[in-house]
């Protein structure tokens, strides 16, 4: 019988901590999640009930090495300290979620709480981002969803928890993850949870932040009871991309994915061609075929500087630079740049808040890959753009016959004809005559 913990409730941790236990903050299905004063600093503790897991000491173990370990970020709700085993039941430490972060599932249900798509990016990368710097670190996730994230839609910054699952890869937790999350070979039961099919997880979670829709729930899901059989086909055995170019029997529903007739057509050619290849048959079949998270980094910070509000404080994306009608009813308003800063392989509207980042640059190491490099501002109480240096390097800028140093946080007008020098990088900016 699983013994819930009660207010005062008094224990001693594995390091030699006591644990006051304050309040319950909610529940789950492997336990409960208790409000703790721990070492005299205010706590979360996960309190697992005995039925939890299959093999508990394997569990355990794991969790202790991860303790012992340390979390590879500071994204990451790390468990800190864990208590002995009562009547079959534990638990662990971690810290809680500062405010003005909300659970992850929230935003699937309520894509209201966001202020802005481009917030909606920020946050997808580091998602990406924190999982990019786990799998270098040698771990996998094993079951990423909607419930394993806080995000702060204000800023777009993550902390991911539940972080008891963490193991190396081929490490048998008896962990195996969400069905609707699950990657197709660990739905059918063909293999074990490994980086390749955290990769496809992440691309659902992507997905359904950007769409509020599951990539794989299409017509054939509308209708259907997803009982146990019916899941093993919608995502192991049978997957099928709502979008897929070559199949539309699982196309959107109009009446009922309205997100998907609505911003699908939205995205840049570049995000909905990365989507199709992210959930291509190939995809979801052969798991090498998938993205890897620095190939949705370099996606993502493309899209982020693709974002333009028009005048009327709709968002829309503008690829390469090109103009685009505002898909606001009562607008309908061309949307357009004036100047343009041309990259190596794309063009980015050079527009307030464009941002370009270390890894478009030149190829970096994966912790400074989301440094930011080149800001686009406005100056305060004027239409006068500038471009800041933001980074901890100088760059050089050059105009005609004319070249100088940019040093670390300097700022400079933005105009037509300038070329910036930055790492492997140059960045030309001209009309935008499009």
């Amino acid at each position: 019988m699983f013994h819930e913990l009660q207010t005062g409730t008094r224990l001693v941790t594995k390091y030699g901590k006591e644990l006051v236990v304050l309040d319950r903050l909610g529940e789950g299905g492997q336990g409960v999640v208790y409000r703790v004063r721990y070492d005299n600093q205010l706590k979360a503790l996960k309190w697992y009930r005995p039925d939890a897991f299959i093999d508990r000491t394997k569990f355990i173990d794991n969790l202790n090495r991860n303790i012992l370990k340390g979390a590879p970020t500071d994204d990451f709700l790390w468990p800190i300290d864990m208590t002995a085993v009562i009547n079959g039941s534990f638990g662990y430490v971690m810290d809680l979620a500062p405010q003005g972060y909300v659970d992850g599932e929230e935003f699937f249900l309520h894509p209201e709480l966001w202020p802005s798509f481009k917030r909606i990016i920020d946050a997808c990368l580091n998602i990406t981002y924190a999982f990019k710097v786990l799998h270098d670190n040698g771990y996998c996730y094993q079951d990423i969803n909607g419930g394993n994230f806080f995000i702060n839609p204000k800023t777009g910054k993550v902390l991911i928890c539940d972080n008891d699952n963490v193991a190396p890869p081929g490490t048998d937790t008896g962990i195996r993850g969400t069905p609707r999350f699950m990657a197709p070979e660990i739905v059918s039961e063909n293999a074990v949870p490994s980086p390749r099919s955290d990769r496809h997880s992440m691309s659902v979670l992507i997905f359904f932040l950007m769409l509020a829709q599951h990539p794989l729930e299409g017509r054939r899901s509308v209708h259907s009871v997803l009982d146990g059989e019916t899941q093993v086909k919608l995502y192991g055995t049978e997957p099928l991309f709502i979008m897929d170019s070559t199949s539309h029997s699982n196309a959107p529903d109009p009446r009922v994915h309205v997100n998907m007739t609505n911003v699908w057509p939205c995205l840049p050619e570049h995000t909905r061609a990365f989507f199709e290849r992210a959930f291509s048959q190939e995809a979801l079949k052969m798991p090498s075929h998938r993205p890897t998270e620095a190939n949705w980094i370099y996606e993502l910070t493309r899209l982020r500087s693709e974002v333009v509000t028009c005048t009327c404080g709709n968002e829309v994306f503008m690829q390469d630079a090109k103009p685009v009608t505002c898909d606001n009813p009562d607008c309908k308003k061309v949307v357009h740049a004036p100047l343009r800063a041309e990259l190596r392989n794309y063009a980015l509207p050079a527009v307030r808040d464009m941002r370009i980042y270390r890894c478009q640059t030149c190829i970096c190491d994966t912790s400074e890959m989301l440094d930011t490099m080149v800001w686009v501002i406005q100056a305060r109480g004027g239409n006068v753009l500038g471009v800041r240096n933001i980074s901890h390097e100088p760059w050089t800028l050059r105009s005609g016959d004319t070249e100088q140093e940019v040093a670390p946080n300097a700022t400079f007008f933005l105009q037509e004809g300038i070329t910036l020098d930055i790492n492997d990088e140059t960045i030309d900016i001209v009309r935008n005559d499009q």
